[in-house]
C-alpha cells in the first residue's frame, strides 16, 4: 500500500466535511478512507504520523494470539491429550509443571491451550513469546513439530485419499450428497521456524529499552515473518493487525520504546475504574467529578511551580501565626 501523506489526509478531511449528504460521505470514505476529524483544524498536527498503533493490542493480543490461538489451537494443530495418547500440548504442559519462573514474570496457566487454561492476557502472550516463559514455549514449538509432523502428514495423506474418492463419487452423482471439502494439513513444515522469526522481532520491539540500530533488524524480521505467514496459510488468513504492525518500528523511532506509548497503563486504569464503587454516580457524573479534580490539581501544580511568577513573592512573605 502507498504511504499516506498527512497534508493530503487533512485536505480530504475538509473535502469530506463539505459534502452535503450521508450517501456522498460514505462513498467518499469508501474511496479515500477519510472522515472529518477536529484534529484537521490543527495545522501542526500530522494526522497520519501521530496516529499510533498500540503495540499491546497489535502485537500481543493481535498477531501473537492469531498465531497461537487462531492458527494452532482452533485448527487442532496443537491438541490436548486423550486418555489413551499424549498429544502436542503435552510437551508444553510437562515443562510448565516443572519450570519455576521468577515472581515478576507472573504465572502461565498450566493447561495453556485448553479451555481449562482460560484465555491468555497480553502480559501472558508477551512473557510466553519473549520473557521467561519463552524458555519453555518458544523452544518447545520446534520440538513439537519434530515429534508430531510425520504423524500429521500421514493423517493428511489418508484424508486426501478419502477426499479424492468422495469427490469422484460426487462428480458421478452430484445430487446424492453434498460436495466434499478438501482437507487442510493439520501441521505445516516451516511454520514452527517462522514463529521463531516473530519471537525474535518481538524480543526487540517490546523491550523497555531499544537501540536505534536494532529497529531495522526488528522490522526486517517482522516483514519476513509476515511474508512467510501469507505463504504458509494463504493471504485470506492475513488480518489488519498484520499490516498495521509494520508501522510500529517507525513509531518507535518517533516516540521511543513501546513502554512510552502502549496501552498497558490505560487498560489497567480502565480496570480500576470499572471496579470503583460509583455510589450510583452514573451517567457521566463520576467522570465530571474526576475531571474537575484533575483540573484543580493541574491548576494547583501550576501555582506552586517554581517558575510561577507569584511563588517568589509568596515565599518572601513572613510567616504569621
Amino acid at each position: 500500500y502507498p504511504r499516506r501523506d498527512g497534508e493530503e489526509h487533512r485536505r480530504r478531511c475538509f473535502e469530506y466535511r463539505e459534502l452535503s449528504t450521508d450517501e456522498a460521505r460514505e462513498d467518499f470514505f469508501a474511496e479515500h478512507g477519510v472522515r472529518w476529524t477536529e484534529f484537521a483544524r490543527l495545522g501542526y498536527f500530522d494526522i497520519v504520523r501521530y496516529s499510533v498503533v498500540d503495540p499491546m493490542h497489535n502485537l500481543l493480543l493481535g498477531i501473537a494470539k492469531t498465531q497461537w490461538y487462531g492458527q494452532w489451537i482452533k485448527t487442532n494443530t496443537l491438541r490436548a491429550d486423550t486418555k489413551l495418547k499424549e498429544r502436542e500440548l503435552h510437551l508444553i504442559h510437562n515443562f510448565l509443571e516443572t519450570f519455576e519462573a521468577p515472581l515478576w514474570a507472573g504465572r502461565l496457566p498450566l493447561r495453556v491451550g485448553e479451555p481449562a487454561g482460560g484465555s491468555l492476557t497480553a502480559d501472558e502472550y508477551k512473557f510466553a513469546v519473549t520473557g521467561p516463559w519463552a524458555m519453555i514455549v518458544t523452544p518447545q514449538i520446534p520440538m513439537v513439530w519434530d515429534t508430531f509432523i510425520k504423524e500429521a502428514e500421514r493423517s493428511h495423506q489418508a484424508a486426501s485419499t478419502k477426499y479424492k474418492a468422495a469427490k469422484k463419487d460426487w462428480q458421478n452423482n452430484p445430487h446424492a450428497a453434498e460436495r466434499p471439502t478438501a482437507p487442510s494439513p493439520r501441521m505445516i513444515r516451516g511454520e514452527e521456524l517462522n514463529f521463531l522469526l516473530f519471537a525474535q522481532a518481538l524480543k526487540i520491539l517490546v523491550g523497555s529499552a531499544i537501540r536505534i540500530d536494532k529497529v531495522p533488524v526488528a522490522a526486517d524480521l517482522l516483514t519476513k515473518y509476515l511474508l512467510e505467514f501469507a505463504q504458509l496459510y494463504g493471504a485470506d488468513e492475513m488480518k489488519p493487525n498484520h499490516h498495521w504492525a509494520v508501522h510500529i518500528p517507525d513509531q518507535i523511532l518517533d516516540f521511543g520504546p513501546v513502554y512510552t506509548f502502549w496501552a498497558f497503563l490505560t487498560e489497567r486504569l480502565n480496570k480500576i475504574l470499572k471496579n470503583l464503587n460509583s455510589n450510583n454516580w452514573t451517567g457521566g457524573r463520576l467522570e465530571v467529578s474526576m475531571m474537575r479534580e484533575f483540573h484543580r490539581k493541574v491548576a494547583f501544580d501550576a501555582v506552586v511551580s517554581r517558575d510561577h511568577i507569584f511563588v517568589p513573592v509568596v515565599l518572601q512573605r513572613p510567616c504569621t501565626g
